[in-house]
């Protein structure tokens, strides 16, 4: 009997595997120490929190930058024995120190925004009825040594365990990251997928593997199969796999696969891990972006997490996904984020479908070089992130700073570093001088050239000045295309209100549309955002007014222009129909519509219209494939006498409401 049949069968007879999750969110014991200074009795004597927490929308602590503990016990029981117990991290803002059992198992400094964990196994009691504490000590004093650096970010410094924990029980081998590359043939939809398997432990010369990928949507299985892989000089496992016909992640079809590994040893799963991954291309051609084969100019929005002042960065998930899908109401294709995100925030952008760029949080300063120590910091920062974030098909590039100055040595080693770790996403650095400084900004050396286009606020008073520096922006880029990766307008350091936004951006736009380098652009920004440099509010309640929405989400009136703005299909007559040279209009309504071919531009398929008969019933019509540029007309009977109809995506949410 061949070996893989023999392991098959042994699989088939397993009914049960050592591998564990245990949440570890929901009541921790939390206090300050007792020297700190201007901090309430209460909260130094301690007091039950809610993990996921940030200690900064705390009365009395919203401006506190210092230490911080957490504590509470651990799911053990004695049946854990001869298991290996891993306790994982979401984040904890910046400097985190684990304890368990008051013997100290590790640290994760200076890298508030990635994820970590710990083995704790050879610290737990694993007798019968014996208390296991975990504790954190936590800070989030501005520190030289830290990226965010000193005070010169502009979001909150919330401190904190504010993302999900959990406690992972696995047998004596367990699965450290599985990253999962898709290679595509888009001549036929086909394609395959490289896994790369590493081990927390140190890995034997060779180990068995079992895979299982399926469609998510559908549940249909695509693979399903074993394997005995050898160690390379890396310490990975590498293992490729025919997917034949697949479906491809697109904005507008965020189609998505799942991919279950388990590693085995003696007979046994020791662990199991669950991904989810997406076949899609994404790249550069010219001054496009190209996205599945096709050219695409894509609109979009940042959205500022943490904004609320009841949740701060601790979100809760229900947060997060009214936060996405505000976005994707908004039409919203592409987004940044200036830090690295929660897992779970990327995953909404995978299954909602926003391309996303993620950054170090590099902003403002150091303003031109990083100090050895800092690059170390940042190299560091960057591993854990891609490392955590590879599977996620939203992810279309990785920032390396935000807004630095004449920093050209820095970002091409940092960006030779991220290409190491993956050289399939673009690599930038987003730019807020590239209309002073033309050929020689620093966005110019990577992927992508960036620009923050505050003119006629931040940049000069005078927003005319638009006009003359495209021809030499679009000049010095010789053929490449320009991101705009930020505007908008903050108050109440430049005034004038939601009016003012709504005339601002519909200035920018109208320019950005005229020129055919710009291949998108991210407007600044979703909300109200809390920062701890906010001109506006006390506390928690600090913010920059620069959303089209406040900051508990609400839309205001520029929410609803931004959002007319990046729809990609526009009606361009409505009326009531006439046939045979008749002058009597006949029933139902002739309806018109036109796909953009400026900025959004992109192919519409699986669109919908949907409308209300005068009987009130629901009707769906289904839309043509439409290219940039096309028009499509139809008529509709029995519509509702106002004429009322909406265009929707193939998964029904709105994209335009008449």
């Amino acid at each position: 009997m061949k070996k893989s049949l023999l392991f098959l069968i042994i699989l088939l007879g397993v009914v049960a595997s050592a591998q564990e999750n245990i949440s570890l969110n929901g009541p921790w014991t939390f206090w300050v120490p007792e020297d700190a200074i201007g901090v309430p009795e209460a909260v130094k004597a301690g007091q039950t929190v809610q993990v996921p927490h940030t200690y900064n929308i705390m009365d009395g602590l919203e401006d506190y930058a210092g230490k911080a503990f957490y504590s509470r016990d651990l799911p053990v029981n004695p049946s854990m024995k001869g298991q290996r117990l891993r306790v994982h991290f979401n984040a904890v803002y910046h400097d985190a120190v684990v304890y368990v059992n008051d013997k100290k198992v590790g640290e994760h400094l200076n890298a508030g925004y990635t994820p970590f964990s710990f083995d704790i196994t050879p610290f737990v009691d694993f007798s019968q009825g014996a208390r296991n504490e975990l504790k954190v000590e936590c800070d989030n004093s501005f520190s030289s040594e830290n990226l965010p650096f000193e005070r010169k970010f502009d979001w909150a410094n919330d401190g904190g365990i504010y993302r999900d924990v959990r406690l992972h029980v696995s047998g004596a081998r367990s699965l450290r990251y599985v990253h999962i590359t898709p290679e595509i043939n888009l001549a036929d939809s086909t394609a395959s997928v490289r896994l790369d398997i590493r081990l927390w432990e140190q890995a034997p010369k060779k180990a068995d593997f079992s895979v299982r990928i399926r469609e998510k949507r559908t549940g249909k299985t695509i693979y399903d199969g074993t394997c005995a892989l050898k160690v390379s000089k890396d310490g990975t496992y590498s293992y490729s796999i025919d997917c034949g016909k697949v479906e491809l992640w697109h904005f507008d079809n965020p189609a998505l696969y799942s991919c279950e590994v388990s590693i085995w040893d003696k007979k046994e799963v020791s662990d199991t891990r669950f991904d989810r991954f997406g076949f899609r291309t994404f790249g550069i051609e010219g001054d496009h972006f190209v996205l599945n084969g096709e050219p695409v100019r894509l609109p979009g929005i940042e959205n500022m997490p943490g904004s609320n002042p009841d949740f701060g960065m601790a979100e809760s998930h229900a947060y997060m996904e009214k936060t996405i899908r505000r976005m994707k109401d908004l039409n919203c294709t592409i987004t940044r984020f200036h830090w690295a995100q929660d897992e779970y925030r990327l995953a909404l952008a995978d299954s909602l479908g926003i391309l996303v760029q993620e950054e170090l949080s590099w902003w403002g300063g150091p303003y031109k070089e990083l100090s050895p120590s800092l690059m170390v910091t940042a190299k560091r920062q960057i591993s854990e992130l891609v490392e955590a974030h590879y599977n996620h098909p939203c992810l279309f590039a990785w920032g390396m700073s935000n807004e630095v100055g004449d920093n050209h040595k820095d970002i091409l080693e940092l960006a030779a570093h991220t290409r190491s770790l993956d050289p399939i996403r673009l690599v930038d650095a987003v730019g807020n001088r590239i209309h002073v400084k033309l050929e020689n900004d620093p966005s110019m050396v990577l992927d992508l050239p960036t620009w923050n286009d505050y003119t006629g606020t931040w940049l000069g008073k005078n927003r005319e000045d638009l006009l003359t520096s495209m021809p030499k922006i679009g000049q010095a880029l010789n053929g490449r295309p320009l991101l705009i990766t930020e505007h908008g307008l903050c108050e109440p350091a430049h005034t004038g209100g939601d009016a003012r936004r709504v005339d601002e951006m519909i200035y920018h736009i109208s320019e950005w549309k005229r020129q055919p380098f710009i291949c998108g652009y991210i407007y600044f920004c979703l909300e109200d955002y809390r920062t701890h440099i906010g001109e506006e509010g006390l506390g928690r309640n600090r913010i920059r007014r620069h959303g089209v929405c406040d900051k508990y989400l609400q839309p205001k009136a520029s929410y609803h222009i931004l959002r007319q703005l990046m729809s990609p299909v526009a009606v361009t007559r409505v009326s009531q129909p006439k046939t045979g040279g008749q002058s009597q209009p006949c029933p139902g309504a002739a309806i018109t519509i036109k796909v953009l071919d400026n900025l959004p531009s992109y192919t519409l398929r699986g669109y919908q219209l949907r409308y209300e008969t005068m009987d009130g019933k629901i009707c769906i019509l289904p839309l043509p494939t439409l290219r940039p540029g096309e028009e499509y007309s139809v008529t509709v009977e029995d519509i509702n006498e106002c004429f009322n109809f909406d265009i929707l995506r193939r998964d029904g949410s709105d994209v335009l409401r008449y």
